[in-house]
């Protein structure tokens, strides 16, 4: 996704602050006639971080369009229907189209929020269940334990903002939070089936990535790969979505595993006995000008270069 965008506001004037609150969070009563408002956002269509601090006491009325999961210090009360608490107390839940009622005082906020769709596609990639639909069970974690788990997630995901432009950081950054608050915060259904999918993904990921690295050197496929480790072609590609970090598909570990043995290879290689495309046609790459485009990509120099070393 290349639709990253990260802002800063700060407002004091109360008439342009309850303006840009209820542009952003609906209705919004300012319960005071001093006020200040900061936000940091960073995201893109998928997802989003806010911290927003309140400098003043308020009223928001706001009908979720996304799910929210939120944190604060002292001073965020919020009730959905019947159901209340304090966000400084126990992280919470926003699902779309439920209306939240809170009541910020002098408090600091930080908010987790996903798109629906990418969040329920996530959700069916990390549990192999390709008819999930993400809904909750509950307004807050489902433990102690998976509660701190999902804030330190979060802390960690803050001190990432500043490489969150990349596009392969912000993906580990965002499938980080995925998990992390799929786990803490309960979802409807067996929790015991969906762990038991999970774990089973990522045991084919990790017995197919160790077999391509053994089998690296020979003309293997995707699909040979698949029939190794027992699963079909669109399963392994599943584990590979599910669990795959710097790549996502089969294909392009089988890549990336023959671009790091043609790299070794270069580099061994004598200059004079050898050529770039003899080294890229040993590692399965048949047309030499992309292999030096897939080559520099990963090594950030041309593979006559390293060869010539």
């Amino acid at each position: 996704m290349n639709d990253f965008f990260e802002s800063h506001i700060r407002t004091v004037d109360v008439p342009d602050t309850v303006a840009w609150l209820r542009a952003q969070y609906g209705r919004v009563d300012v319960l005071a006639d001093r006020v200040s408002i900061a936000e940091h956002a960073v995201g893109d269509e998928a997802f989003a971080l806010r911290r927003l601090t309140w400098e003043c006491r308020a009223e928001v009325v706001y009908e979720a369009d996304r799910f929210f999961f939120a944190t604060s210090t002292a001073g965020y009360r919020w009730s959905i229907g019947s159901r209340q608490g304090d966000y400084s107390v126990e992280p919470g839940i926003v699902e779309p189209g439920h209306e939240l009622i809170g009541r910020p005082d002098d408090t600091e906020v930080q908010l987790l929020a996903f798109d629906a769709a990418w969040l329920t596609d996530a959700a069916r990639t990390i549990y192999g269940d390709d008819t999930l639909e993400v809904r909750f069970d509950g307004d807050g974690p489902v433990s102690r334990r998976l509660r701190d788990y999902w804030l330190q997630t979060v802390r960690w995901s803050l001190t990432q903002v500043p490489v969150m432009a990349e596009p392969l950081a912000r993906a580990h950054v965002r499938r980080s939070l995925a998990s992390a608050t799929l786990e803490a915060f309960p979802l409807v259904g067996d929790p015991r089936e969906r762990r038991a999918s999970a774990i089973e993904q990522a045991s084919v990921y990790s017995a197919a990535t160790a077999w391509i690295d053994d089998h690296v050197s020979l003309p293997i496929t995707v699909d040979d790969a698949a029939r190794a480790v027992g699963t079909s072609a669109a399963g392994l590609r599943r584990a590979f979505r599910a669990n795959g970090q710097l790549v996502s598909s089969p294909h392009d570990y089988l890549t990336a595993a023959r671009l790091s043995a043609a790299h070794a290879d270069l580099v061994d290689s004598d200059p004079g006995a050898t050529t770039v495309a003899a080294v890229a046609s040993r590692w399965g790459f048949l047309d030499a000008e992309a292999f030096a485009r897939a080559y520099g990509d990963a090594y950030r120099v041309a593979p006559a270069r390293t060869l010539e070393r």
